[in-house]
């Protein structure tokens, strides 16, 4: 079964695409699709992946979590091209190449319509920046958290861990290692998302990291680190409000993962869980709990707050595809998808 993942995020710094990370990765080919929304780009990626054989990865829309914006296979990757993860192949012809979808029926029509889509646009965006400023409060108010518990750390934090588990966990190869940057998480329409069933299915060891206020990043980073010295294949999963800070570790060669769980609520069992909320344990973590409690509170209503805008500006989305829908040619459209697998295989 494939992966799946998100390459954008709903981020404190707006939309974040790691696309160009995905471009870098490896010697495939990029074919790039362009069209109108609603205008077939995730069936036409669907439609292509599963005749070529079937994809290693599914990348999903973080804005629409039940669309496809991409598909990576062993040779070539699929991508929805279009805004706000506009991409373009290197050099189009070598590298990569364009798909574009067919015309439409009624081309005249549809630009009688113009009026109405360049509204929902207009309100889309405005939901779209209310969302990423609620974000950036969030942040904020995630970081004064993460500080409030950082003075009250040991000399030693969760690093001093590394070093014991790459020697029992994670097995050194002869070959170089491999880091490939993902979301194992998104803000979405349907709040915070997680695909833990890439985890659970291309890993037997699942290690979760019991970590309340955020204090695993450096165990995180040692062990990204480490793992990759060894040769491993790595998943960097980041966070999708802090896209610079590692939130998971997929390791599927060695079938171990290690998954952040803030709040005790895994919908699985872990093979092992290391307790790092316990290194704050003591007088100074009580006298701190009204505070810490208060800033968790409002960075969960901030949360919401931006999902909402999210999904307010995915109901938009929705009306301009439903507008654009009756002026698409659906006969062309799979016609082109079958004339376009025909040139791939």
């Amino acid at each position: 079964m494939a992966m799946r993942f998100f390459l954008g995020a709903n981020s404190c710094e707006g939309f974040v695409s790691l696309y160009p990370q995905l471009q870098k990765e490896a010697s495939r080919r990029l074919y790039v699709i362009k069209g109108g929304p609603g205008c077939g780009k995730a069936t036409c990626i669907r439609t292509l992946s599963e005749g070529l054989g079937g994809a290693e990865e599914y990348i999903h829309c973080s804005s629409d979590p039940d669309s496809l914006d991409g598909a990576v296979l062993s040779d070539r990757v699929l991508l929805d091209g279009t805004a706000p993860h506009v991409f373009e192949p290197i050099f189009p012809g070598c590298d990569g190449d364009y798909l574009a979808l067919p015309p439409f029926v009624d081309r005249a029509g549809l630009e009688g319509k113009k009026e109405a889509l360049y509204a929902l646009k207009a309100a889309s965006k405005a939901h779209y920046d209310g969302a990423y400023r609620t974000l950036a409060a969030a942040e904020k108010v995630r970081q004064e958290r993460r500080q409030t518990v950082g003075a009250l750390l040991p000399e030693q934090g969760p690093e001093k861990r590394v070093h014991g588990l790459l020697q029992r966990e994670i097995p050194k190869t002869n070959r170089p290692g491999q880091l490939r940057l993902r979301f194992l998480d998104g803000i979405t329409p349907k709040g915070l998302l997680c695909f833990y069933d890439t985890l659970t299915e291309n890993a037997q060891r699942v290690i979760a990291l019991r970590d309340s206020f955020g204090l695993g990043q450096p165990l995180l980073e040692g062990l990204r680190d480490g793992a990759l010295a060894q040769g491993q294949l790595v998943y960097a999963c980041m966070d999708p409000l802090e896209p610079q800070r590692v939130r998971h570790l997929l390791l599927p060669d060695c079938s171990l993962a290690f998954v952040t769980d803030a709040e005790g609520r895994l919908p699985f069992a872990p093979t092992r869980t290391i307790r790092l909320d316990t290194m704050v344990a003591g007088e100074g973590l009580r006298q701190a709990r009204g505070r810490l409690r208060l800033l968790g509170k409002l960075e969960q209503e901030l949360l919401e707050d931006a999902v909402q805008h999210i999904a307010a500006a995915h109901a938009l989305h929705d009306q301009m595809e439903a507008i654009y829908r009756p002026h698409v040619d659906f006969a062309a459209l799979e016609a082109c998808f079958q004339a376009y697998l025909a040139r791939m295989v």
